[in-house]
């Protein structure tokens, strides 16, 4: 059985990879869709592995049932950081298709006058690189102290450590939600789109390990596990709401630009498919206790929650580069296929590794 599930998981990898060259052989004629669609799904999937992190160093803080049983699939996915790091190489290599700032005379929506110039000094690309570089150190480095912690016997100051590092994840995911996702429309801000990244992160990386967990997890602690569910679609609903709020009651170039295209195209029914499957009906049935203490419903929860985050990703990512309505292609098949392969082939190498150790133990 282990053969087969070693086999299966490089039959996977070998299948994601050749996604990934399918995706980029079909960039080299329309590189701007290629890439916009490789961070797209980019963006969900680191989504998940920062989510986890996070998660591990609120339950250190907050201690409770929830997180025996989910730690092994958190960990997990924490783990899959690094591979991560060099997943985002591509999108380096390819920013000038991606982000109007980069090249403004070459880009399809370049950007340029004195609002542009402002914002050079912050806007240009070794500084960016350098701000990615020193996100995914911050990363790896809190996902490995944090797990030698959780280590039994170890350091005693571990609220301390979760504490910092909770403070830290928030401060950098921030720096790249800046980066990666409000800079592709450079005139437009927002003073919570971080926070709202961060709530997202944190549900996608709960819903994962919710799903992958309920089969194992105490029946007494199931109800827990769709409170931590609700807690976070409430929190996220109220970020998302705030910053649409916001920016429609000061009806500003600078906010409004952002909300034309996903709301004035057929973007608008992609969005209003995550606002009903990601907060409206995952609600309704979490507010009930007997689905709460459901494993099949709490998996379904989860899994709703996952492709609707995945829906998400991709509408604060592509309608910048096609403002027409949703018009989706390859790319978008093979760069979802590619990177959701990889990860899941580590994640689950992961989970299988943590499985061993426990049973020898």
């Amino acid at each position: 059985m282990r053969a087969h599930s070693s086999g299966l998981r490089v039959s996977i990898a070998v299948l994601a990879g050749l996604a990934l060259l399918g995706c980029a052989l079909i960039g080299r004629h329309a590189p701007q869709q290629a890439a916009t669609s490789y961070l797209a799904a980019y963006v969900f999937f680191l989504g998940l592995a920062l989510g986890s992190l996070a998660l591990l160093m609120v339950h250190a803080l907050t201690d409770g049932g929830w997180g025996a049983d989910l730690r092994p699939s958190l960990l997990a996915a924490s783990r899959v950081l690094p591979i991560l790091g060099l997943l985002f190489v591509p999108l380096l290599l390819c920013a000038g298709p991606v982000y109007p700032w980069v090249a403004p005379a070459t880009h399809p929506l370049g950007a340029s006058g004195p609002q542009l110039v402002r914002q050079g000094w912050y806007l240009n690309l070794p500084f960016f690189i350098g701000r990615a570089v020193g996100c995914f150190v911050l990363w790896i480095w809190l996902a490995g102290s944090l797990r030698r912690r959780l280590l039994p016997g170890s350091d005693a100051r571990l609220a301390r450590f979760a504490a910092l590092g909770l403070i830290l994840y928030l401060l950098s995911v921030t720096v790249a939600a800046v980066d990666w996702v409000m800079s592709l429309v450079p005139a437009w801000h927002s003073s919570i789109f971080g926070l709202l990244i961060g709530t997202g992160q944190l549900m996608t990386g709960a819903a994962l390990a919710v799903a992958t967990s309920t089969s194992t997890a105490e029946s007494g602690r199931l109800r827990d596990l769709g409170s931590l569910l609700l807690a976070l679609i409430l929190g996220w609903a109220y970020l998302a709401f705030m910053d649409y709020l916001t920016a429609w009651s000061a009806d500003l170039p600078g906010e409004t630009v952002w909300y034309l295209p996903r709301l004035r195209t057929s973007w608008q029914w992609l969005a209003l498919g995550f606002v009903t499957c990601q907060f409206a009906l995952p609600f309704a049935l979490l507010l009930a206790t007997p689905i709460r203490k459901s494993r099949s419903w709490l998996r379904f929860v989860a899994t709703l929650l996952l492709l609707s985050q995945a829906a998400y990703a991709l509408w604060i990512v592509l309608p910048g580069s096609r403002p027409g309505g949703v018009a989706l292609g390859w790319t978008d098949l093979l760069a979802w296929l590619g990177l959701g392969g990889l990860c899941w082939a580590a994640f689950d190498l992961r989970l299988a590794q943590r499985e061993h150790v426990r049973r020898e133990a």
